[in-house]
């Protein structure tokens, strides 16, 4: 393109729209298809919530993955193996005939979503804007919509095909159609007046630390353990929540309506992070974060009235909205860009703990019959880790624009 600061824009287009199908064709939606699947396919709600569980850990296992290969193929090329994965796995979705063929798509989804999402996505869009909060927030905020209009799309094709599977027919010739866009896109990268070229290299930028001096310290840790706290709260509310709701006396209607408007106070939410991000610390988003989660979770064991609701619906959505870009932000402000892609990627990994969330969930609604231990349980967990990081401070030993030598970072010559 002849105008490099507008090809910016477009790269960025691109790998938000990846990230669109990637929330509207995975753990929103599949919760509200899931009632179906499981009365069709004949499964259990352990058998249920353990295909949201592969679905985490394959998101998560294989997060290193991906900055391993972009150091050596690139982007672009990462991201085609993670968009073919994508499409194979929404076949298996659409053609799931047993639990077995169901739990192989969340798992092939799973790896899709690590290939093409927010790990090469960050990495990406911080090197291109200098308001790196307002890009990052458009990017989840785009994300985020995704988990506002998928569940919106499914009902609409049930309600015109009365098949589930057509939603995930849908995805899958949607991967296509972003897939190639963002592939194509980000093979052009380099043309942004080299402020990219570096960054499919091994050059990285000289500021910040060291994987291994970051690994080493708690602040590290904390980032780590706020980020799976908030994804474990988000993953299983959005698995069981319509269920949930339904059991306590609402329509399915109601609840999957409550769920989108979660969603969209989610992308309000991460595009007024993008924007406060510039002016508010990430420490602040994060607690924010962690606060609005955690009441979310204890208003779902509440008696459900009007207030308690609305409650729900829009502490989770600030939750959900927040975490992403507090989390993201706070790992950057703290630890610098030089060794970002590898950090964020290990803490990607580590956060596969939180898939245990929806398994457990699962098993708890068999043995007791509904989910109000497992919200409760979130809550608690919610308020610790925000005691945690409010007391939390900035490592001290970081020096800005100085490199500290780490165990990932060693041969990485800096720029």
């Amino acid at each position: 393109m002849s105008n490099p600061g507008a090809f910016r824009y477009v790269v960025l287009v691109a790998m938000s729209l990846l990230y669109f199908l990637l929330m509207a064709g995975t753990f929103n939606s599949l919760g509200v298809v899931l009632p179906m699947m499981v009365k069709d396919l004949g499964m259990n709600w352990t058998e249920a919530g353990a295909g949201f569980t592969l679905l985490g850990i394959a998101c998560g296992a294989a997060s290193l993955a991906p900055a391993w290969l972009i150091r050596r193929i690139g982007v672009s090329l990462t991201l085609a193996g993670g968009a073919v994965t994508l499409v194979i796995g929404f076949a298996c979705l659409a053609l799931a005939s047993s639990a077995m063929t169901y739990h192989l798509g969340t798992i092939l989804v799973g790896l899709g979503f690590c290939f093409c999402g927010t790990v090469p996505g960050i990495h990406v869009i911080s090197p291109l804007f200098e308001r790196r909060s307002t890009a990052l927030g458009f990017y989840f905020t785009v994300g985020t919509l995704g988990s506002v209009f998928g569940p919106l799309i499914f009902f609409s094709v049930n309600n015109i095909l009365h098949d589930w599977r057509a939603f995930w027919a849908i995805c899958m010739a949607t991967a296509i159609i972003f897939g190639l866009f963002a592939v194509i896109m980000t093979r052009s990268r380099p043309a942004i007046a080299g402020q990219t070229a570096a960054a499919d290299t091994n050059e990285t930028d000289a500021s910040g630390w060291g994987v291994g001096n970051a690994l080493r310290t708690p602040q590290f840790w904390i980032v780590v353990a706020a980020y799976t706290v908030c994804l474990a709260i988000n993953t299983t509310v959005h698995s069981f929540a319509v269920q949930h709701l339904g059991e306590r006396g609402l329509t399915l209607a109601i609840a999957a309506g409550l769920m989108s408007a979660m969603a969209t106070i989610g992308a309000l939410g991460a595009a007024m992070a993008g924007v406060i991000g510039e002016r508010l610390s990430p420490r602040i988003l994060t607690l924010l974060a962690l606060g609005a989660l955690a009441i979310a979770s204890i208003m779902l064991v509440q008696q459900q009235t009007p207030l308690t609701l609305g409650i729900f619906t829009a502490a989770m959505g600030v939750g959900f909205g927040f975490s992403y870009v507090g989390t993201a932000m706070l790992l950057l402000d703290y630890f610098g860009r030089r060794c970002n892609l590898e950090l964020y990627s290990v803490m990607c990994m580590i956060s596969t703990t939180a898939a245990i969330g929806p398994a457990l969930g699962g098993m708890q609604r068999d043995l007791d019959g509904n989910f109000i231990q497992t919200f409760e349980v979130l809550a608690m967990i919610g308020a610790l880790l925000f005691v945690i990081v409010l007391f939390t401070r900035r490592p001290q030993s970081a020096v800005p624009g100085v490199a500290t030598v780490g165990t990932m970072a060693d041969a990485q010559p800096a720029e």
